[in-house]
């Protein structure tokens, strides 16, 4: 709420908590953001958010523990498409390899093999292909094992054994394993549910004794994605989603449990915990096995967002979602300054699954996105669509985007005082570090005041009005501002 004090008929309005978000609704009972970027407001105070790095990786020996950037780059590819995880586990000597797979412009799958001291990149078994593909990780014999699919060709691959490749057979677009069953889609036939009982991906496509098909029925489209959830498989739709019965005697059967009026964009369904979460053009959604709920602390955010090339992904405890959002400003940010017009998403929303409060990082666009546990690491790999796309890069938390410091902003909705006549602003209170700029809009007229000192800076001024809009903006690495003090009185 507004916070009004009487002082020497003097009143003050303080902004003390900056978490608060405005969801598109016209309440002005409380000051909230209608626009905030690269600000973390966790603490209700601003810092400065997340950043991207080179990705790290490391190793050991008896001197001690080394970070190093992989040498991909001697690899000389115009664009990195994605970058795949494949934990091998080696019964015989109890070693765990740790592997990383990476998929680049030239169509080849490169093997990087993690917490060594060789950081070159190699071609793995000379496979390739033309298009990004997908991956599953999944138990084969009792084995570690990957199944990677793109363009009418799929490579098994298990621990200690040497992939093979299969072609000439229907290009796999979702996939998952339950109970030993692999459930998967296929292109062209998305009306269809395919599943083989023994685990065998070739036969997909062709009926057999063990190897059938169900057809989708209802109104929610083809399928898009499949996902193992709670004990159950569910098929996320264009339009919707399904529950397959997987224990009936006949085969598994299919069962349309919710109808959405809005597209549901396939990348972004990911299951978080206890819920699923997906975008849509509506905006976002969460499921929880029964029934779908509507997360509205992005939906300002959301609107007039069209997010065909949106990507999400799960990592400990938040929602990691790249898409497109709408500012409503005329500023560049970030990659959005170099590639305008290729840009396919321009923000990465770090969305908290305890509370559902998040984090925007403006200026990053996000092609694919890898939630990486791997021994002692734990982070967020990340590859680009335009600027920044022959790197790999790591979610960090230090407000540094590569090389620069990206700018943040905070905007908040209408303030208005309630009181029977205009108001007269005469001083300006900021508790912030240096080099903060702070404006007060009035209309179209802003009025700007820029912090010289680390902790409270005073600005007298005389700024006549009935309503106005604070705006907080930095391009300081380990900025902050805890709180803003406006001072006014009522205008006889």
């Amino acid at each position: 709420m507004i916070n009004l004090k009487i002082l020497n008929q003097t009143k003050t309005i303080s902004i003390n908590d900056f978490s608060k978000i405005n969801n598109g609704n016209n309440v002005q009972d409380e000051i909230a953001a209608v626009r905030i970027y690269n600000f973390n407001t966790s603490k209700k105070t601003l810092k400065r958010g997340m950043g991207v790095r080179h990705y790290t990786t490391h190793a050991e020996n008896e001197v001690g523990s080394f970070e190093y950037v992989p040498n991909y780059q001697a690899l000389n590819l115009e664009y990195i498409n994605k970058v795949m995880y494949f934990k091998q586990y080696f019964s015989a000597s109890g070693n765990t390899k740790h592997r990383l797979l990476v998929h680049g412009s030239d169509g080849k799958l490169y093997l990087f093999e993690m917490f060594s001291f060789t950081n070159t990149l190699n071609w793995a078994y000379s496979l390739e292909f033309s298009d990004i593909p997908i991956v599953l990780d999944y138990k084969k014999d009792g084995l570690d094992s990957i199944l990677i699919s793109a363009n009418d060709k799929l490579v098994v691959w298990s621990t200690g054994r040497t992939p093979y490749e299969v072609s000439n057979v229907p290009t796999i677009t979702s996939m998952c394993v339950f109970n030993d069953v692999l459930y998967c889609t296929i292109a062209g036939e998305t009306d269809k549910i395919w599943y083989t009982e023994n685990l065998d991906p070739e036969s997909v496509g062709t009926e057999s004794d063990n190897t059938k098909y169900l057809t989708l029925t209802g109104q929610a489209g083809g399928g898009v994605k499949i996902v193992e959830f709670k004990e159950n498989v569910y098929v996320f739709r264009d339009y919707g989603i399904s529950r397959l019965n997987t224990y009936a005697k006949s085969g598994p059967t299919t069962n349309q449990i919710y109808l959405s009026h809005s597209k549901i964009y396939a990348n972004t369904v990911s299951v978080c915990g206890d819920c699923v979460i997906f975008l849509t053009r509506d905006g976002l959604y969460k499921f929880n096995g029964v029934s779908v709920a509507k997360i509205d602390s992005l939906q300002n955010q959301l609107v007039d967002s069209f997010n065909e090339y949106a990507v999400a992904t799960t990592l400990q405890d938040n929602y990691y979602l790249a898409l497109k959002l709408n500012f409503n400003d005329d500023t560049l940010v970030g990659c959005e300054q170099y590639a305008p017009n290729q840009m396919k998403n321009n923000s990465l929303i770090k969305l908290d699954l305890n509370n559902y409060s998040f984090e925007i990082l403006r200026g990053v666009d996000v092609k694919d996105m890898l939630p990486l546990k791997a021994g002692v690491e734990e982070k967020l790999l990340l590859t680009f669509n335009s600027y920044y796309q022959d790197y790999i890069g790591e979610l960090t938390n230090d407000s540094i985007c590569f090389d620069g410091v990206l700018p943040s902003v905070y905007c908040s909705n209408d303030i208005i005082t309630n009181e029977a006549k205009p108001i007269l602003i005469r001083k300006i209170i900021i508790d912030a570090s240096s080099a903060v700029k702070v404006v007060v809009i009035v209309g179209n007229k802003k009025y700007p005041f820029n912090t010289s000192l680390d902790g409270l800076n005073e600005f007298l001024t005389s700024i006549s009005c009935t309503k106005f809009k604070i705006e907080i903006s930095t391009q300081v690495e380990n900025a902050y501002i805890n709180f803003v003090k406006i001072e006014y009185n009522t205008q006889k």
